[in-house]
């Protein structure tokens, strides 16, 4: 493989670097800032204790790390993540409430979306107890969304604060 961008400069570490989270783009908008050639979407954000953080592809943090097999996994995890939100919407799971506003429960969370001059909703957790209001979307599928998101935001905070990585989803 032709190294190219930071891979044949000089003073850059090759190795040893930690991935300290990763991020979905909306579309191919940033370049990997290892190879500088690649367009990634699935962004590993990695850091090196004597250089600082990059945001890279797949393949790049699998060198970068050397550990192939725990890149991949957050790739496909980051991808599995595209496809749930995608379908999340139109799940079956979603039925009517006693007052006809959507309702799904999984995972622990309860969401309720309902309309009030625009579309909002509010995110429950049956474990904790806490709710989260939803702002207004000027659709119930936008509404919806935002739930996805919320739940995930909250799943992986607290994953996060566990293991010490973050994950972040951005609307595809």
């Amino acid at each position: 493989m032709a190294d190219y961008g930071k891979w044949a400069q000089a003073g850059v570490p090759k190795k040893g670097w930690t991935c300290t989270g990763e991020t979905v783009l909306p579309g191919r908008d940033e370049t990997c800032q290892m190879c500088e050639r690649e367009r990634i979407r699935f962004v590993h954000h990695m850091s090196h204790p004597n250089y600082g953080q990059l945001d890279c592809g797949c393949d790049c943090a699998a060198r970068m790390e050397e550990d192939y097999t725990a890149a991949t996994r957050r790739d496909k995890n980051m991808k599995a993540s595209v496809r749930r939100r995608k379908s999340w919407p139109t799940l079956k799971a979603w039925r009517l409430s006693k007052n006809g506003n959507p309702i799904i429960e999984v995972d622990g969370y309860r969401v309720t979306i309902f309309r009030s001059g625009p579309w909002t909703g509010i995110v429950s957790n049956a474990t904790t107890g806490l709710k989260h209001r939803l702002m207004q979307y000027p659709s119930i599928d936008d509404a919806k969304l935002a739930a996805f998101d919320a739940i995930r935001f909250v799943k992986h905070r607290d994953s996060a604060a566990n293991t010490n990585s973050s994950f972040q989803d951005v609307k595809s």
